[in-house]
């Protein structure tokens, strides 16, 4: 799309960050924002770091894409007045610089916000401004270790896996451009600027896979903080089958799905028992279950198994590779991929964004910018024009918007949760006779844990779609609303006779998300969609792989990428209602789960298509430098996360393991060389850390200076002192559970915008009543008669 085109059109934001706070940045430039690269004069250090190209930094070339870039010493009076020049004209300035350091130079927050009372500061560091550990040293590694994922990652009975690539950093960078737009729209609606205390810990604790968020069937609707330690075996769930020429993925949801798979392979009498149709029953019958499903697809290949189970209506998923992925029809339909030039005269298949805005792609426009390369342009610039600041009106920035949600399960409901959060009204809409997974666990008089967490804040109306009367009910309601969410499969919605184009004639204002596994477009687009089917197709349970096991699949336990689908909705939503100021007209915003897999391992896949074959299972070991893993300690499934990355993290490790010795040595004095010597490299760092519990592993090495993390289970969260400082937990009081529910905040520290409420998430129809009477004029006579019509749906009573 040309950039004039784009929902982010005349926002100007100055980015002087590098590493993972990059893709920040990057993702608002998707969006059409103009975003100024500040370097120090040497250029920003994810130049010069692995992986490299023909001395290209392949991380800066996928950070800094969409990117104009000047100079700036900051360490000079000069410099210094550059930078404030800059963020005097800008709506958002982006850092990632130590706590304290800016200020101390005399260019702060408040400095820059006295100057530029408009202006949004978001500081972006790995563990935020406050909190014990606030000077940490983090990794990709040591995030996954302490936000309890990847205690939750690896095959069974096996040691924890680290996810593939920078997935922790990625999403958590999308939801600080989240929190960067929430404040940026509550200023550019006559408020004023604000200061967001962003750590990427808190945002990877609350965003990648949560454990006190929703959970979908991956928990079978119980807390996180009851399982068990280790690895359990649940790839029952999901569980991958191998086939004449690989392996493929199945998620059979419902009884007629059930009953769709028992017609296809051939009604055997052992598998008869109704006790198959509920999916609790094939959970636990799964032993049952797995030789006549292994039998029958033995000698059929993933495409004749996913052909015909998208003609039955079963979710069947192949597990394919990268390369496949690169070279599918699907993906070069829908330009998932722009191959260009990504840094001088280096081209490459770079992936082409999380979204679409009216159909067409918010993605690569064009590369990074060379050293500087922007200085002189951005000098002779006119002044741009301010914008008012007369107070702060409402504290939450979505206050007085109306959603209408149709989400449903993990994605759906985490979209309107963050905009619920953050003051929107949310009205989930739903009935009965098409319900929405997440209730599964729903009981009489109580709403389930797992939806309760993704569906706080919001009221139920119980509407039918699929009734004339349903249909126009909600065509009414669209005329005051705001926001649509949607991740039903496409083309629903157009069935319904809802589609965008009809609610655009309803309402020209209205934005409109439609969520969905693989696109809107494509040859894939109607195949169903579940997160584990989507990790399966586009290659990544395939690279989520212990790289020693051909089956060795660690992918089973795993919520992705359905919460960070669900912060690119989010974001989205608040840039098209940015925009919407601009022009008065609202938005469609396509969003596929495949892309946001993709955008997220963006790096290793242009470094793929430089270097093929270097996507590929990778396991626990750092690639670059060593030693770098994950360490086994002392105590039950205690594992310790440590990552040395360039001499002098190893040196400082040698000082902390008391192997002064070790750094004095030739051989080790480069990352090469001690790739070359990584074996022995672990054996003294393990034969040091085993006597150790995994939290004094942590202690000890950080206090060295080395990127160590506990590997910590989700039951450990409640008592961890940062979490606690930073007031990360909160209780959420929903009717039917004794004690509070343990619910994660966010997106950030804000200076003005509050925490989160904490409301209860609604009963099936619990808001009906009152609903139609508030927006819809209904009388009592009118509701009752719909009712009974089965249009409308109020909460069941309690039976007995």
């Amino acid at each position: 799309m040309p950039d004039n085109s784009l929902p982010l059109t005349g926002v100007r934001v100055i980015d002087f960050t590098d590493g993972a706070a990059g893709f920040a940045g990057r993702f608002l430039a998707d969006l059409g924002a103009d975003v100024v690269l500040v370097e120090p004069p040497e250029g920003a250090a994810s130049r010069r770091e692995q992986p490299q190209h023909d001395g290209h930094g392949l991380r800066f070339a996928t950070a800094h894409a969409n990117k104009r870039g000047v100079v700036a010493d900051v360490t000079i009076a000069e410099g210094r007045e550059t930078l404030l020049c800059l963020t005097d004209s800008a709506d958002i300035f982006l850092e990632s610089h130590p706590a304290g350091h800016l200020a101390a130079l005399g260019v702060g927050q408040e400095i820059m916000r006295s100057r530029n009372p408009r202006l949004v500061v978001a500081s972006i560091t790995d563990f935020g401004q406050t909190g014990p550990y606030r000077d940490y040293r983090a990794s990709e590694a040591v995030f996954a270790a302490l936000s309890s994922l990847l205690t939750r990652s690896g095959a069974p009975g096996r040691e924890p896996l680290l996810p593939p690539g920078h997935l922790a950093t990625q999403t958590a960078a999308v939801d600080v451009a989240y929190a960067a737009l929430l404040a940026c729209f509550k200023a550019q609606r006559g408020g004023l600027g604000d200061y967001l205390d962003c750590s990427l810990f808190d945002l990877v604790v609350q965003d990648l896979d949560p454990g006190f968020g929703m959970a979908g069937t991956a928990t079978m609707g119980q807390p996180l903080y009851n399982a068990p330690l280790g690895r359990p075996d649940v790839r029952m769930m999901y569980p991958i089958v191998p086939c004449a020429d690989g392996h493929v993925r199945m998620f059979i949801a419902s009884a007629k799905q059930w009953r769709a798979m028992f017609s296809w392979i051939g009604e055997p009498e052992e598998l008869s028992d109704p006790m198959f149709e509920h999916i609790f029953g094939r959970f636990m019958n799964w032993s049952k279950i797995q030789p006549v499903i292994l039998d029958f697809f033995a000698d059929k290949t993933r495409a004749e198994i996913v052909s015909r189970s998208s003609e039955l209506g079963i979710a069947i998923g192949p597990l394919n590779t990268a390369h496949e992925i690169l070279a599918s029809d699907h993906v070069r339909e829908r330009n998932s991929f722009a191959h260009a030039e990504i840094a001088p005269r280096l081209h490459a298949a770079i992936p082409n964004g999380y979204l679409e805005f009216g159909g067409q792609r918010a993605g690569f426009r064009h590369r990074a910018p060379e050293l500087g390369e922007h200085t002189a342009e951005l000098h002779g610039e006119p002044p741009r024009p301010e914008h008012r600041a007369d107070g702060d009106g409402p504290a939450r920035p979505l206050a007085g918007l109306r959603v209408l949600d149709l989400g449903v399960i993990v994605v759906g409901a985490e979209t309107g949760r963050s905009l619920a959060d953050q003051g929107a009204e949310v009205i989930k809409v739903e009935n009965r006779e098409f319900l929405d997974g997440a209730r599964q666990t729903d009981g009489p008089g109580k709403v389930g844990y797992s939806f309760a967490l993704g569906n706080r804040n919001k009221r139920s109306l119980g509407l039918n779609l699929r009734t004339a009367a349903g249909q126009e009910l909600f065509a009414r309601l669209v005329i005051e609303a705001d926001i649509v969410l949607t991740n039903f499969k496409p083309g629903t919605l157009e069935a319904l006779g809802l589609g965008y184009e009809r609610l655009r004639e309803i309402n020209p204002r209205v934005v409109l998300v439609e969520s969905s596994a693989l696109g809107n477009t494509g040859p894939w687009s109607k195949r169903m969609g579940y997160g584990p089917l989507v990790r399966a197709t586009v290659g990544l349970t395939t690279l989520w792989r212990h790289p020693d096991t051909p089956d060795g699949f660690g992918d089973d336990q795993t919520v992705y990428p359905d919460h960070a689908a669900a912060r690119v909705g989010a974001a989205a939503v608040v840039a098209a209602l940015i925009e919407r100021e601009r022009t008065g007209r609202g938005q469609r915003i396509g969003l596929a789960q495949m892309e946001t897999v993709f955008s997220q391992l963006a790096t290793e896949y242009v470094r793929e298509s430089l270097q093929p074959g270097t996507l590929v299972a990778k396991g626990n070991s750092g690639e670059f430098d060593a030693p770098s893993g994950i360490y086994t300690c002392t105590g039950e499934d205690a594992y310790c996360a440590v990552t040395v990355d360039g001499d002098e993290d190893w040196a400082n490790l040698a000082k902390t393991i008391a192997r002064p010795d070790l750094a004095e040595k030739p051989e080790y004095a480069t990352a090469a060389g001690r790739v070359a010597h990584r074996d022995d490299l672990d054996a003294v760092l393990q034969e040091w850390i085993a006597p150790l519990s995994p939290r004094e592993a942590q202690q000890r090495l950080q206090a060295g200076k080395v990127a160590a993390g506990a590997a910590v289970h989700v039951k450990d969260l409640l008592t961890d002192p940062h979490l606690a400082a930073r007031h990360q937990l909160g209780e959420l009081r929903q009717p039917g559970h004794e004690q509070p529910l343990e619910a994660l905040m966010g997106p950030a520290l804000f200076e003005r915008i509050p925490a989160p409420e904490l409301r209860p998430a609604p009963a099936l129809g619990s808001d009906t009543v009152e609903l139609c009477g508030e927006l819809l004029s209904l009388s009592e006579a009118d509701i009752d008669e719909l009712i009974c019509a089965g249009v409308l749906e109020i909460v069941e009573a309690k039976s007995g």
